[in-house]
């Protein structure tokens, strides 16, 4: 940390004082942060960003970082400020309460299926985490391109290493997470999710015909079609002129599309109904298909 911040913090300031946001310290480093962020030795993710180095220094500096060090270590993932995973064990290792940490390998015969990590911290029982390639699975993570495929041993380490580091010294990272961990994140995480396409048919026809989701999600297989099935969806009246039977045929040709429907199942669904096509289904019969359909 440089002279200029050590002093600040010696003076037992308030928490708002002893940061970079303090009515002394803000003006000095957002004016060099504009003046340094062109450089071509300030990393590429802040060159041309002086906010962002700015609150990545002032981030640094509540961990104890100086703001030469903070514009190396620290990266943005997702909006979020990390680590690396080395970074963070030198932090914690730095800390005054550090005593020890061991990592070894779990092996399955002659290869690794996992790390353990156990970081003992002085008056505290050790903390200890496992990160396997069976959890890795099933996060979706062996299947990325990248460091997942060429170094999954590493990856491994590095996980069980930052769940045990969090853990153990989260007055510390105070909250900042791995580069490692936070780039296989998924984006929808933090992202409100757009219902689909199908989803959204299932709804129109619920607010359609009143009837509830269960009524029309039945069965979509040919293995389904049974005597007593057909016979209780006989032919109705045809109605090619009626408003409501036009909306659910363009309902069904939509769903069609997306289930990527072939002509061949289509025939014998039509032969199912017992009519010739599409605009031959009855609105019962619509509502009854666009159920089926909906199931696959």
């Amino acid at each position: 940390m440089s002279n200029e911040l050590a002093l600040v913090r010696e003076h037992g300031l308030s928490r708002l004082d002893d940061s970079l946001f303090s009515k002394d310290l803000a003006p000095h480093y957002m004016k060099l942060a504009s003046q340094l962020s062109s450089s071509e030795l300030v990393p590429k993710s802040y060159r041309g960003k002086p906010q962002d180095l700015f609150l990545c220094w002032s981030m640094g500096y509540s961990i104890g970082m100086s703001p030469e060090m903070s514009m190396q270590c620290i990266s943005v993932i997702n909006g979020k400020p990390c680590l690396w995973g080395d970074e963070m064990l030198a932090l914690c290792m730095a800390h005054k309460d550090f005593e020890d940490i061991i990592e070894e390998p779990i092996m399955k015969g002659d290869t690794v299926s996992g790390y353990t990590c156990t970081i003992k911290r002085k008056g505290m029982s050790a903390r200890s985490n496992i990160f396997t390639l069976d959890m890795a699975k099933k996060a979706g993570l062996l299947g990325k391109v990248g460091p997942w495929t060429q170094y999954p041993e590493r990856m491994l380490k590095l996980r069980a290493r930052g769940f045990t580091l969090r853990d153990a010294f989260p007055d510390a990272l105070k909250g900042i997470k791995s580069r490692e961990e936070v780039e296989d994140y998924i984006d929808a995480e933090y992202s409100v999710s757009k219902p689909s396409r199908t989803s959204q048919l299932r709804q129109d026809i619920i607010t359609k015909t009143g009837r509830n989701d269960d009524e029309i999600m039945v069965s979509v297989t040919s293995e389904d079609v049974t005597p007593e099935a057909n016979a209780h969806h006989e032919p109705e009246e045809v109605g090619k002129t009626g408003g409501q039977e036009v909306e659910l045929r363009h309902e069904i040709l939509e769903l069609l599309k997306v289930k990527d429907f072939s002509d061949d199942r289509l025939s014998k669904a039509m032969d199912f109904y017992e009519v010739g096509e599409i605009d031959d289904l009855t609105q019962d019969q619509c509502i009854h298909f666009i159920g089926q359909l909906m199931k696959l």
